[in-house]
Protein backbone atom coordinates (compact mmCIF):
# COMPACT_ATOMS: atom_id res chain seq x y z
CA UNK A 1 0.00 0.00 0.00
CA UNK A 2 1.39 3.21 -1.13
CA UNK A 3 1.45 6.62 1.02
CA UNK A 4 0.01 9.75 -0.05
CA UNK A 5 0.01 13.20 1.66
CA UNK A 6 -2.60 15.71 0.51
CA UNK A 7 -1.94 19.20 0.30
CA UNK A 8 -4.50 22.22 -0.15
CA UNK A 9 -5.91 25.06 1.18
CA UNK A 10 -9.54 24.28 0.12
CA UNK A 11 -11.10 21.56 2.61
CA UNK A 12 -13.56 20.29 0.01
CA UNK A 13 -10.56 19.82 -2.64
CA UNK A 14 -8.86 17.29 0.24
CA UNK A 15 -12.02 15.64 0.79
CA UNK A 16 -12.38 14.68 -3.13
CA UNK A 17 -9.11 13.57 -3.49
CA UNK A 18 -9.45 11.48 -0.62
CA UNK A 19 -12.84 9.55 -1.85
CA UNK A 20 -10.54 9.61 -5.42
CA UNK A 21 -7.77 7.85 -4.13
CA UNK A 22 -10.03 5.04 -1.89
CA UNK A 23 -12.39 4.62 -5.04
CA UNK A 24 -8.94 3.57 -7.17
CA UNK A 25 -7.50 1.43 -4.60
CA UNK A 26 -3.91 1.13 -3.58
CA UNK A 27 -3.14 4.24 -1.62
CA UNK A 28 -4.18 5.15 1.98
CA UNK A 29 -3.80 9.42 2.68
CA UNK A 30 -1.07 9.57 5.84
CA UNK A 31 -1.53 13.53 6.19
CA UNK A 32 -3.62 16.14 4.95
CA UNK A 33 -2.83 19.67 4.98
CA UNK A 34 -4.47 23.04 4.70
CA UNK A 35 -1.15 24.65 5.42
CA UNK A 36 2.17 24.09 3.65
CA UNK A 37 4.28 24.78 6.28
CA UNK A 38 3.07 22.51 8.69
CA UNK A 39 3.48 19.49 5.67
CA UNK A 40 6.61 20.17 5.39
CA UNK A 41 7.64 19.50 9.06
CA UNK A 42 5.28 16.28 8.47
CA UNK A 43 7.62 15.31 5.17
CA UNK A 44 10.50 15.68 6.97
CA UNK A 45 9.57 12.83 9.97
CA UNK A 46 7.80 10.59 7.93
CA UNK A 47 7.83 10.36 4.28
CA UNK A 48 5.14 9.73 1.71
CA UNK A 49 5.49 7.87 -1.18
CA UNK A 50 3.11 10.49 -3.54
CA UNK A 51 2.40 14.06 -2.29
CA UNK A 52 -0.40 15.88 -4.12
CA UNK A 53 0.20 19.41 -4.06
CA UNK A 54 -1.76 22.07 -4.96
CA UNK A 55 0.16 25.04 -6.57
CA UNK A 56 -2.22 28.71 -5.58
CA UNK A 57 -1.78 28.69 -1.81
CA UNK A 58 -1.58 32.16 0.61
CA UNK A 59 1.88 32.12 2.10
CA UNK A 60 4.51 29.01 0.44
CA UNK A 61 2.98 28.02 -3.56
CA UNK A 62 3.22 24.58 -4.14
CA UNK A 63 5.86 25.63 -6.83
CA UNK A 64 8.21 27.12 -4.62
CA UNK A 65 7.18 24.48 -1.43
CA UNK A 66 8.46 21.75 -4.23
CA UNK A 67 11.94 21.95 -3.89
CA UNK A 68 11.78 22.50 0.11
CA UNK A 69 10.26 19.16 -0.14
CA UNK A 70 12.73 17.48 -2.65
CA UNK A 71 15.36 18.53 0.02
CA UNK A 72 13.65 17.04 3.27
CA UNK A 73 12.30 13.84 1.32
CA UNK A 74 13.79 13.25 -2.12
CA UNK A 75 12.46 10.05 -2.88
CA UNK A 76 8.60 11.63 -2.25
CA UNK A 77 6.82 12.14 -5.93
CA UNK A 78 5.08 15.28 -6.14
CA UNK A 79 1.93 15.46 -8.58
CA UNK A 80 0.67 19.07 -8.64
CA UNK A 81 -2.94 19.08 -8.60
CA UNK A 82 -4.23 22.57 -9.56
CA UNK A 83 -7.18 24.68 -11.69
CA UNK A 84 -4.70 26.70 -13.88
CA UNK A 85 -2.91 24.71 -16.63
CA UNK A 86 -0.90 28.01 -17.00
CA UNK A 87 1.55 26.35 -14.43
CA UNK A 88 1.76 23.03 -16.29
CA UNK A 89 5.24 23.88 -17.51
CA UNK A 90 6.71 26.03 -14.46
CA UNK A 91 5.39 21.98 -12.53
CA UNK A 92 7.40 19.88 -15.30
CA UNK A 93 10.35 21.84 -14.59
CA UNK A 94 10.38 20.95 -10.86
CA UNK A 95 10.92 17.56 -12.01
CA UNK A 96 7.63 16.45 -10.68
CA UNK A 97 6.30 13.27 -11.46
CA UNK A 98 2.35 14.48 -12.93
CA UNK A 99 0.16 17.53 -13.03
CA UNK A 100 -3.09 16.81 -12.91
CA UNK A 101 -6.53 19.35 -13.73
CA UNK A 102 -9.19 20.51 -11.47
CA UNK A 103 -11.69 19.03 -11.30
CA UNK A 104 -9.43 15.58 -10.90
CA UNK A 105 -10.70 13.22 -13.63
CA UNK A 106 -10.97 9.85 -11.88
CA UNK A 107 -9.19 8.25 -15.13
CA UNK A 108 -6.99 10.69 -15.13
CA UNK A 109 -5.90 9.95 -11.57
CA UNK A 110 -5.93 6.27 -12.18
CA UNK A 111 -3.63 6.27 -15.03
CA UNK A 112 -1.36 8.58 -12.98
CA UNK A 113 -1.05 6.09 -10.50
CA UNK A 114 -0.35 3.40 -12.57
CA UNK A 115 2.45 4.75 -14.40
CA UNK A 116 3.86 5.24 -10.50
CA UNK A 117 3.33 1.92 -9.79
CA UNK A 118 4.96 0.72 -12.96
CA UNK A 119 8.28 3.18 -12.16
CA UNK A 120 8.06 2.69 -8.36
CA UNK A 121 6.19 -0.16 -7.22
CA UNK A 122 2.81 -0.39 -5.51
CA UNK A 123 4.71 -0.94 -2.24
CA UNK A 124 5.48 1.79 0.04
CA UNK A 125 9.23 2.43 0.51
CA UNK A 126 8.21 3.23 4.23
CA UNK A 127 5.43 0.84 5.25
CA UNK A 128 5.14 1.89 8.57
CA UNK A 129 7.74 4.51 8.78
CA UNK A 130 11.19 2.86 10.76
CA UNK A 131 9.12 -0.10 12.71
CA UNK A 132 8.51 -2.38 9.60
CA UNK A 133 12.22 -1.78 8.03
CA UNK A 134 14.31 -2.57 11.51
CA UNK A 135 16.40 0.67 11.36
CA UNK A 136 15.82 4.24 11.95
CA UNK A 137 15.87 5.62 8.46
CA UNK A 138 13.17 2.93 6.57
CA UNK A 139 13.85 0.17 4.04
CA UNK A 140 15.36 0.67 1.00
CA UNK A 141 13.94 0.20 -2.31
CA UNK A 142 14.96 -3.21 -4.22
CA UNK A 143 15.56 -4.31 -7.41
CA UNK A 144 14.41 -7.43 -9.01
CA UNK A 145 17.39 -9.46 -7.68
CA UNK A 146 16.51 -7.94 -4.02
CA UNK A 147 19.61 -5.69 -4.24
CA UNK A 148 19.51 -1.84 -3.09
CA UNK A 149 19.12 0.16 -6.37
CA UNK A 150 21.01 3.41 -6.39
CA UNK A 151 18.59 6.26 -8.93
CA UNK A 152 21.04 8.45 -10.65
CA UNK A 153 20.02 11.88 -12.54
CA UNK A 154 21.59 13.62 -14.86
CA UNK A 155 19.66 15.49 -17.20
CA UNK A 156 20.16 19.03 -16.01
CA UNK A 157 21.92 18.64 -12.65
CA UNK A 158 23.73 15.23 -11.49
CA UNK A 159 22.30 13.89 -8.54
CA UNK A 160 22.82 9.94 -7.07
CA UNK A 161 20.46 8.70 -4.32
CA UNK A 162 21.25 5.93 -2.18
CA UNK A 163 19.17 3.07 -1.29
CA UNK A 164 17.41 5.00 1.30
CA UNK A 165 16.38 8.13 -0.74
CA UNK A 166 19.52 10.24 0.53
CA UNK A 167 21.55 12.46 -1.63
CA UNK A 168 24.44 11.55 -1.87
CA UNK A 169 27.16 14.04 -1.02
CA UNK A 170 31.12 13.79 -2.64
CA UNK A 171 34.03 14.67 -1.36
CA UNK A 172 35.50 16.68 -4.28
CA UNK A 173 34.52 17.49 -7.50
CA UNK A 174 36.76 15.05 -9.30
CA UNK A 175 35.07 12.10 -7.20
CA UNK A 176 31.89 13.38 -8.53
CA UNK A 177 33.37 13.90 -11.98
CA UNK A 178 35.26 10.08 -11.73
CA UNK A 179 31.57 8.53 -10.56
CA UNK A 180 30.20 10.37 -13.69
CA UNK A 181 32.51 9.33 -16.52
CA UNK A 182 32.98 5.39 -15.35
CA UNK A 183 28.91 5.64 -15.52
CA UNK A 184 28.88 7.74 -18.52
CA UNK A 185 31.46 4.87 -20.13
CA UNK A 186 27.90 2.28 -19.60
CA UNK A 187 30.44 -0.37 -17.89
CA UNK A 188 33.11 -0.20 -20.48
CA UNK A 189 36.76 -0.40 -19.24
CA UNK A 190 38.30 2.75 -19.53
CA UNK A 191 42.18 2.54 -19.46
CA UNK A 192 43.61 4.40 -16.84
CA UNK A 193 45.64 6.67 -19.21
CA UNK A 194 42.99 8.36 -21.06
CA UNK A 195 41.05 9.30 -17.72
CA UNK A 196 43.47 10.97 -16.52
CA UNK A 197 44.20 13.03 -19.61
CA UNK A 198 40.04 13.75 -19.35
CA UNK A 199 39.64 14.58 -15.69
CA UNK A 200 43.19 16.31 -15.20
CA UNK A 201 44.22 17.23 -18.87
CA UNK A 202 46.78 20.01 -18.01
CA UNK A 203 48.49 18.29 -15.24
CA UNK A 204 51.91 16.74 -15.25
CA UNK A 205 51.13 12.65 -15.65
CA UNK A 206 52.82 12.50 -12.59
CA UNK A 207 50.89 14.28 -10.66
CA UNK A 208 47.80 12.96 -12.50
CA UNK A 209 48.31 9.77 -11.58
CA UNK A 210 48.69 10.13 -7.83
CA UNK A 211 44.69 12.33 -8.58
CA UNK A 212 43.30 9.67 -9.96
CA UNK A 213 44.27 7.04 -7.13
CA UNK A 214 43.54 9.23 -4.25
CA UNK A 215 39.93 10.30 -6.45
CA UNK A 216 39.20 6.07 -6.63
CA UNK A 217 39.80 5.91 -3.06
CA UNK A 218 37.28 8.58 -2.14
CA UNK A 219 35.03 6.96 -4.61
CA UNK A 220 35.26 3.41 -3.10
CA UNK A 221 34.95 4.49 0.11
CA UNK A 222 31.55 6.65 -0.72
CA UNK A 223 30.27 3.71 -2.52
CA UNK A 224 30.62 1.22 0.17
CA UNK A 225 29.27 3.56 2.79
CA UNK A 226 26.20 3.09 0.83
CA UNK A 227 26.30 -1.16 0.45
CA UNK A 228 28.44 -1.00 -3.01
CA UNK A 229 31.38 -1.71 -2.37
CA UNK A 230 33.74 -3.26 -5.11
CA UNK A 231 31.66 -1.40 -7.62
CA UNK A 232 34.87 0.35 -9.35
CA UNK A 233 37.40 -2.61 -10.37
CA UNK A 234 40.80 -2.48 -12.05
CA UNK A 235 42.76 -4.64 -14.30
CA UNK A 236 44.71 -4.67 -17.42
CA UNK A 237 45.58 -1.11 -17.02
CA UNK A 238 41.62 0.11 -17.04
CA UNK A 239 38.89 1.00 -14.47
CA UNK A 240 35.39 0.18 -15.15
CA UNK A 241 32.45 0.66 -12.79
CA UNK A 242 30.08 -2.93 -12.20
CA UNK A 243 26.40 -1.53 -11.65
CA UNK A 244 25.00 -4.65 -11.93
CA UNK A 245 21.79 -2.73 -13.23
CA UNK A 246 20.95 -1.35 -10.07
CA UNK A 247 21.79 2.15 -11.22
CA UNK A 248 18.68 3.62 -12.41
CA UNK A 249 18.88 7.03 -14.79
CA UNK A 250 16.31 9.37 -15.86
CA UNK A 251 18.82 8.89 -18.93
CA UNK A 252 18.09 5.29 -19.34
CA UNK A 253 14.09 6.30 -19.02
CA UNK A 254 14.10 8.58 -21.63
CA UNK A 255 16.00 6.21 -24.05
CA UNK A 256 13.59 3.60 -23.65
CA UNK A 257 11.32 6.24 -25.05
CA UNK A 258 13.32 7.32 -27.60
CA UNK A 259 14.53 3.61 -29.25
CA UNK A 260 10.82 2.78 -29.21
CA UNK A 261 10.34 0.99 -32.89
CA UNK A 262 6.53 2.23 -32.66
CA UNK A 263 5.41 5.22 -32.51
CA UNK A 264 5.74 7.32 -28.68
CA UNK A 265 2.57 7.62 -26.93
CA UNK A 266 1.59 11.41 -25.76
CA UNK A 267 1.81 10.05 -22.29
CA UNK A 268 5.64 9.18 -22.95
CA UNK A 269 5.65 12.30 -24.55
CA UNK A 270 4.24 13.72 -20.81
CA UNK A 271 6.86 11.74 -19.44
CA UNK A 272 9.71 13.01 -21.53
CA UNK A 273 8.92 16.41 -20.03
CA UNK A 274 9.02 15.69 -17.02
CA UNK A 275 12.65 13.63 -17.09
CA UNK A 276 13.54 16.73 -19.14
CA UNK A 277 14.59 18.87 -16.55
CA UNK A 278 18.14 20.09 -18.98
CA UNK A 279 20.35 18.57 -21.10
CA UNK A 280 22.54 16.21 -19.89
CA UNK A 281 25.19 16.75 -17.54
CA UNK A 282 23.91 20.41 -17.99
CA UNK A 283 24.83 21.89 -15.05
CA UNK A 284 28.35 20.30 -14.42
CA UNK A 285 29.31 20.60 -18.48
CA UNK A 286 31.87 18.16 -18.37
CA UNK A 287 33.70 18.27 -21.55
CA UNK A 288 33.69 14.66 -22.32
CA UNK A 289 30.14 14.49 -22.67
CA UNK A 290 29.19 17.23 -24.82
CA UNK A 291 28.91 14.36 -28.29
CA UNK A 292 25.87 12.30 -25.72
CA UNK A 293 24.41 16.05 -24.33
CA UNK A 294 24.06 16.96 -28.34
CA UNK A 295 22.61 13.33 -29.39
CA UNK A 296 19.86 13.58 -26.49
CA UNK A 297 18.52 17.08 -27.38
CA UNK A 298 18.27 16.22 -30.93
CA UNK A 299 16.51 12.85 -29.56
CA UNK A 300 13.99 14.88 -27.43
CA UNK A 301 13.92 17.50 -30.14
CA UNK A 302 13.17 14.85 -33.02
CA UNK A 303 10.70 12.89 -30.64
CA UNK A 304 8.89 16.42 -29.44
CA UNK A 305 7.84 17.50 -32.85
CA UNK A 306 6.41 14.53 -33.84
CA UNK A 307 3.84 15.12 -30.76
CA UNK A 308 2.93 18.30 -31.21
CA UNK A 309 1.79 17.48 -34.35
CA UNK A 310 -0.73 14.82 -32.62
CA UNK A 311 -1.53 16.43 -29.06
CA UNK A 312 -4.51 18.73 -28.56
CA UNK A 313 -4.13 21.60 -25.64
CA UNK A 314 -3.05 22.00 -23.60
CA UNK A 315 -0.73 18.98 -24.13
CA UNK A 316 0.88 20.56 -27.40
CA UNK A 317 1.39 23.78 -25.97
CA UNK A 318 4.05 22.21 -23.75
CA UNK A 319 5.55 20.14 -25.95
CA UNK A 320 6.14 23.46 -28.18
CA UNK A 321 7.57 24.74 -25.44
CA UNK A 322 9.68 22.25 -24.56
CA UNK A 323 10.74 22.04 -28.45
CA UNK A 324 11.31 26.01 -28.36
CA UNK A 325 13.71 26.14 -25.27
CA UNK A 326 16.18 23.20 -26.97
CA UNK A 327 16.09 25.11 -30.47
CA UNK A 328 17.48 28.08 -28.61
CA UNK A 329 20.02 26.25 -26.68
CA UNK A 330 21.01 24.78 -30.34
CA UNK A 331 21.53 27.97 -31.84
Amino acid sequence: MLKAMLIDDEQIAIDVMEILLEQAGGVTVSGKFLNVLEALEYVQDQGPDIIFLDIEMPGLSGLSAAAAIAERCPTAQIIFVTAHQEYAIDAFETGAFGYLLKPVSAVRLSQTLERFKKKFGSESLYPDHAEESGSEGGGARLDEAGGASLVLKVMGSMELYGPLGQLITWRTRKTKELFAYLWHAGGEPVYRLRLMDDLWPEVPVERAQTLLHTTIYNLRRILKQIGFEDCVRFGDERYWLLTDDRIGSDYAELMAIFNRVQFITLEQGEKILSLYRGDYLDTEYYGWAIARRQKMRDEAAHCLRGLAERADEPLRGLFLRKLEELEQVQE
